[in-house]
Protein backbone atom coordinates (compact mmCIF):
# COMPACT_ATOMS: atom_id res chain seq x y z
CA UNK A 1 0.00 0.00 0.00
CA UNK A 2 1.38 3.28 -1.20
CA UNK A 3 1.82 6.11 2.08
CA UNK A 4 1.32 9.55 1.74
CA UNK A 5 4.18 11.37 2.58
CA UNK A 6 3.37 15.50 3.09
CA UNK A 7 7.25 16.46 3.37
CA UNK A 8 7.58 14.41 -0.11
CA UNK A 9 5.09 15.53 -2.78
CA UNK A 10 4.25 14.21 -6.06
CA UNK A 11 3.19 15.47 -9.43
CA UNK A 12 -0.59 15.89 -9.18
CA UNK A 13 -2.94 15.34 -12.25
CA UNK A 14 -5.10 18.43 -11.38
CA UNK A 15 -7.38 18.33 -14.44
CA UNK A 16 -7.86 16.03 -17.46
CA UNK A 17 -7.55 17.31 -20.98
CA UNK A 18 -11.43 16.39 -21.54
CA UNK A 19 -12.15 19.55 -20.05
CA UNK A 20 -10.94 20.93 -22.88
CA UNK A 21 -11.33 24.91 -23.55
CA UNK A 22 -12.32 25.04 -20.19
CA UNK A 23 -9.24 23.42 -17.93
CA UNK A 24 -8.45 27.35 -17.25
CA UNK A 25 -12.11 27.70 -16.26
CA UNK A 26 -12.04 25.06 -13.96
CA UNK A 27 -8.78 25.74 -12.82
CA UNK A 28 -10.27 28.50 -10.80
CA UNK A 29 -12.89 27.25 -10.01
CA UNK A 30 -11.42 23.93 -8.08
CA UNK A 31 -9.98 26.06 -5.04
CA UNK A 32 -12.55 27.13 -2.89
CA UNK A 33 -9.81 29.31 -1.08
CA UNK A 34 -7.51 31.05 -3.06
CA UNK A 35 -6.23 33.55 -1.39
CA UNK A 36 -4.83 30.88 0.85
CA UNK A 37 -3.71 28.31 -1.67
CA UNK A 38 -2.88 30.38 -4.71
CA UNK A 39 0.20 33.07 -4.92
CA UNK A 40 1.64 35.22 -8.07
CA UNK A 41 -2.16 35.52 -10.04
CA UNK A 42 -3.50 39.13 -10.41
CA UNK A 43 -6.86 39.28 -9.13
CA UNK A 44 -7.86 40.59 -12.95
CA UNK A 45 -6.44 36.98 -14.87
CA UNK A 46 -8.45 35.29 -11.61
CA UNK A 47 -11.85 36.89 -12.41
CA UNK A 48 -11.25 36.16 -16.11
CA UNK A 49 -10.64 32.55 -15.79
CA UNK A 50 -13.64 32.40 -13.56
CA UNK A 51 -15.58 34.30 -16.40
CA UNK A 52 -15.26 31.53 -18.95
CA UNK A 53 -13.69 30.70 -22.51
CA UNK A 54 -15.96 33.35 -23.94
CA UNK A 55 -14.27 36.19 -22.24
CA UNK A 56 -11.83 38.74 -24.38
CA UNK A 57 -8.55 37.62 -22.29
CA UNK A 58 -8.78 34.47 -21.42
CA UNK A 59 -5.98 32.47 -23.15
CA UNK A 60 -3.73 35.74 -22.64
CA UNK A 61 -4.72 35.24 -18.52
CA UNK A 62 -4.24 31.33 -18.49
CA UNK A 63 -0.84 31.87 -19.86
CA UNK A 64 0.40 34.55 -17.28
CA UNK A 65 -0.98 32.63 -14.34
CA UNK A 66 0.44 29.10 -16.12
CA UNK A 67 4.11 31.07 -16.09
CA UNK A 68 3.16 32.95 -12.84
CA UNK A 69 1.02 30.54 -10.63
CA UNK A 70 2.22 29.30 -6.91
CA UNK A 71 -0.22 26.53 -5.64
CA UNK A 72 0.73 25.62 -1.78
CA UNK A 73 -0.72 22.56 -0.24
CA UNK A 74 -2.35 22.76 3.37
CA UNK A 75 1.83 21.09 4.05
CA UNK A 76 3.49 24.18 2.64
CA UNK A 77 4.66 22.22 -0.27
CA UNK A 78 4.51 24.54 -3.50
CA UNK A 79 3.64 23.43 -6.84
CA UNK A 80 3.88 25.14 -10.12
CA UNK A 81 1.54 24.22 -13.63
CA UNK A 82 2.36 22.48 -16.29
CA UNK A 83 -0.56 21.35 -19.01
CA UNK A 84 0.29 19.05 -21.59
CA UNK A 85 -3.03 18.67 -22.65
CA UNK A 86 -3.77 17.43 -19.32
CA UNK A 87 -3.39 20.40 -16.29
CA UNK A 88 -0.73 19.04 -13.81
CA UNK A 89 0.60 20.54 -10.58
CA UNK A 90 4.36 19.85 -10.33
CA UNK A 91 6.40 20.58 -6.98
CA UNK A 92 9.14 23.12 -7.09
CA UNK A 93 12.24 21.70 -7.67
CA UNK A 94 10.87 19.04 -10.04
CA UNK A 95 12.79 19.20 -13.54
CA UNK A 96 11.96 18.18 -16.97
CA UNK A 97 13.33 14.22 -18.07
CA UNK A 98 13.73 14.13 -22.06
CA UNK A 99 14.37 10.21 -20.69
CA UNK A 100 11.22 10.01 -18.64
CA UNK A 101 9.40 12.64 -20.55
CA UNK A 102 8.22 13.92 -17.60
CA UNK A 103 9.27 16.02 -14.64
CA UNK A 104 11.68 13.97 -11.75
CA UNK A 105 12.78 15.22 -9.09
CA UNK A 106 15.98 17.55 -9.57
CA UNK A 107 19.03 15.68 -7.97
CA UNK A 108 21.34 18.68 -7.80
CA UNK A 109 19.96 22.66 -6.85
CA UNK A 110 18.45 23.86 -10.18
CA UNK A 111 17.02 27.48 -10.24
CA UNK A 112 12.96 28.22 -10.85
CA UNK A 113 13.49 29.36 -14.64
CA UNK A 114 14.59 25.65 -15.16
CA UNK A 115 11.69 24.07 -14.15
CA UNK A 116 9.28 25.36 -15.60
Amino acid sequence: MLKFDPKRPEPMLWLADNRGIYIPQHFAESFSNPEKHVSGVSESDWKTLLEGPETEWYWEAWDTICNNCVVTDDFGNQFFIHQDGDCWLIPKGWVWSDEAEFFVEATEPTNDEDQQ
